[in-house]
């Protein structure tokens, strides 16, 4: 299929890609059990209060008896009911390919993405862009990616009631994915949880990784370094680095010349404890949300840093990036700049441009 370069797509991928048979849906569905249930318990209940109305005792106690079966069944069905909404799932497969690079893994990603959806959700809806070739990309391309998201959404609720839990499995570069969160924001009717792919082998291929809703601090997985003036850069401007693959001085060097050049003044740097891959649970992820939000929050800049313009240098999942994006950067998208690492040149380059 031919996709135009900056537009996003948006396609209905459909439900679960196996349906449960009908005797399964029978013994399953809460609205059986309910009907049975408000039968028998109306049936039998109206015969034994006329056998207590007559003074009749003969066949009471099978009466009473199917009259409480029938409220049991009332209750099965009632807690089948709440079980199967509490169950119902939205997913959103959103990706964000960057022709120039990664283009045949992306595609790879997305079919696994497309794949634990309609195994764990009931509908599935898909969004894509292709990003131009050409760096720094359009903010504008990623901004329509977060519209038809959002868009995507809403058509999906329509086609299932009662979903709880609208679940984005997202591939995209980190720059763009932090724009995209903050393009979204964390605050919407239904949980939206951002899932993350396993690093390793597994199955499921991905996991729930981060709610864009704020939670509690339970842990601080992150050493927080204390603010860091840039010589010669202008101290409205701060930056923000979070090293979570434990790069170090390759990380931290191209940052600080990346700050140098674009007369960024002050630098706020996150990095890891711990060596090795990170958990791939909810709780390692969030902790470390939590832990850079509250941080930022809290850091020692200078006053005029907090109104100035802002600038994200991020490693790690894109499911922190976003999350990170709409976290801190969705009241005004537009004064975050998220930096791209270029491989070939080991520079970093503003997304979007400093001209934007």
């Amino acid at each position: 299929m031919t996709e135009t370069t900056n537009a996003p797509t948006m396609t209905v991928v459909g439900g679960p890609a196996a349906t449960p048979s009908r005797t399964h849906r029978v013994i399953t569905d809460g609205a059986t059990w309910s009907g049975l249930g408000g039968a028998g318990a109306g049936g039998f209940g109206i015969e034994a209060a006329k056998s207590i109305m007559t003074g009749a005792p003969a066949g009471r106690g099978w009466f009473v008896l199917g009259c409480l079966a029938g409220l049991a069944c009332l209750g099965l069905g009632g807690w089948l009911r709440v079980r199967a909404s509490g169950r119902t799932r939205i997913g959103l497969v959103v990706t964000a390919s960057d022709s120039g690079r990664g283009a045949t893994r992306a595609a790879a990603l997305e079919n696994k993405a497309v794949e634990y959806s309609r195994r764990t959700c009931s509908v599935t809806v898909r969004t894509r862009l292709a990003l131009s070739e050409t760096r720094p990309w359009p903010a504008e391309g990623v901004d329509a990616l977060a519209d038809e998201t959002l868009a995507a959404a809403g058509i999906a609720e329509r086609l299932v009631s009662g979903a709880t839990r609208v679940n984005v499995i997202p591939t995209m570069p980190l720059p763009a994915g932090f724009r995209f969160g903050a393009r979204i924001g964390h605050t919407h009717p239904r949980e939206i949880v951002v899932h993350a792919v396993r690093q390793g082998d597994g199955d499921p291929s991905y996991f729930a990784a981060i709610s864009l809703r704020e939670g509690p601090l339970t842990t601080e997985p992150l050493t927080v370094e204390p603010v860091e003036a840039i010589g010669g850069g202008d101290e409205s401007r701060a930056a923000l680095a979070v090293d979570l693959q434990n790069l170090g001085a390759d990380f931290v060097q191209p940052v600080r010349a990346a700050c140098r050049e674009h007369g960024i003044g002050n630098l706020l740097l996150l990095r890891r404890h711990t060596t090795g891959l990170l958990d791939e649970t909810a709780e390692t992820y969030t902790a470390i949300v939590e832990q850079v939000c509250r941080a930022w929050r809290d850091a020692a800049l200078p006053a005029a840093a907090r109104t100035g313009r802002h600038s994200a240098f991020l490693t790690g999942p894109v499911a922190v990036s976003i999350a990170l994006g709409a976290r801190l950067a969705h009241i005004q998208p537009d004064r975050w700049t998220a930096f791209d690492f270029d491989n070939a040149s080991s520079t970093y380059t503003p997304f979007p441009s400093d001209s934007a």
